[in-house]
């Protein structure tokens, strides 16, 4: 490929990340950048996705289980991660952490 074409096709997916990120997500939603990867640790981890962070629980325990997420501006929330997943909790400017608090 020419350099002028990479760089066209490189400035249109550049263009296409930021409306992506943009764009509002609804609540609960995992930002679609971010590719949970077999090597990340059990429990509370982060993702860089361009110049942020995202948080997430990876449960992998055989069953489910409930977490406490600590959010930072708003009141808590217990929520149940099935066996296996790797479940999004929020943006690192919204969530302090999480932690198992017992089975569901």
């Amino acid at each position: 490929m020419k350099p002028l074409h990479i760089a066209r096709c490189l400035g249109i997916s550049a263009a296409a990340l930021v409306l992506a990120l943009s764009v509002t997500s609804p609540a609960g939603a995992t930002p679609m950048l971010s590719a949970p990867q077999a090597t990340d640790p059990c429990g509370n981890h982060t993702h860089q996705i361009l110049d942020q962070q995202y948080r997430y629980w990876r449960n992998c325990i055989t069953t489910s289980e409930k977490i406490n997420i600590d959010k930072i501006f708003w009141p808590d929330e217990k929520i149940c991660v099935k066996a296996g997943s790797d479940t999004g909790l929020g943006w690192t400017t919204d969530v302090r952490g999480a932690s198992r608090v017992g089975d569901c």
